[in-house]
């Protein structure tokens, strides 16, 4: 029998719809699946064959704490993805990394927590209206839209992110065209979902009234998307690159490698193509 641990957290520590359907596409294969969460008892992650992580979802708020963790299973069993990896992709400072080798990331600027730093990148910038994201975070916790008239906003912006973070300009077609994640296991595309935030948002998560549909994406995007994934530091096992689409061009907003949503409910099958590409590496 071949075990693998999900690695979950307190606040959601059981296997979540989704990895469910992960689980029961392993089962196929002889796999046993549990899930632990990664800040909870560590006996779940020790003589197993192999660690996935799925639903970290509070390590944002935790970044050292995470790392320690990962650094303190780094003698254990397999870890999907890899740890280098994750490590990579803790910050969101890999965004310019990524920028370097031509992603075609929106202009973005680093800055400090402080409503100064935030108006001098929107002035270093050119922009009337930013979104700023802090270096650390998920489900768009952190995330503040600012106009550069709206001093109180900015003091507002630079309290939401309690942390260094980004500043980027706002694209306007995240609420008409929405956000479009598209998913690759071993580097090959599997599928692609449209997210979209209900009106005067632009948070597409569906806790912030978004929908969700799966879609065929353009090739040119398939391709762009693909691109990205040769641009990263090593092979991903399981990788989302979340995206604007525009008429023939794209504006990189994310690229996850830790614990994302991979939306099986939308593409069931594609368990079967992640649980094959997991059988592989144990």
């Amino acid at each position: 029998m071949i075990n693998i641990t999900f690695a979950s957290c307190n606040e959601f520590p059981a296997i979540q719809p989704g990895d469910a359907i992960v689980a029961r596409a392993l089962e196929k294969h002889g796999v046993k699946t549990i899930a632990a969460p990664w800040n909870g008892p560590q006996e779940p992650f020790e003589s197993v064959d192999a660690v996935v992580i799925r639903s970290a979802w509070d390590y944002p708020a935790a970044p050292t704490a995470f790392e320690a963790w990962l650094k303190k299973i780094e003698s254990g069993p397999l870890a999907i993805n890899s740890l280098a990896l994750m490590r990579w992709n803790l910050s969101k400072r890999y965004l310019l990394s990524l920028a370097e080798k031509g992603a075609p990331l929106p202009p973005s600027r680093l800055v400090e927590p402080t409503a100064a730093s935030i108006a001098a990148a929107m002035d270093e910038l050119g922009l009337t209206q930013a979104v700023v994201k802090p270096e650390y975070g998920s489900t768009s916790s952190g995330l503040s839209v600012v106009a550069r008239e709206d001093d109180d906003g900015i003091d507002r912006a630079a309290q939401n992110l309690a942390m260094p973070g980004i500043v980027q300009p706002l694209i306007s077609e995240i609420t008409t065209k929405g956000e479009t994640s598209f998913i690759f296991f071993d580097g090959d595309f599997s599928h692609a979902v449209t997210k979209r935030p209900k009106s005067g948002e632009i948070r597409c998560q569906y806790e912030f009234g978004g929908s969700t549909k799966a879609i065929e994406p353009p090739q040119w995007a398939i391709k762009e998307a693909s691109r990205i994934i040769t641009m990263l530091p090593e092979h991903p096992i399981y990788a989302r690159i979340d995206a604007i689409l525009l008429d023939d061009t794209m504006q990189l907003m994310e690229v996850e490698l830790i614990e994302p949503e991979l939306f099986f409910n939308y593409c069931p099958e594609a368990a079967d193509q992640f649980a094959a590409v997991i059988m592989k590496r144990i």
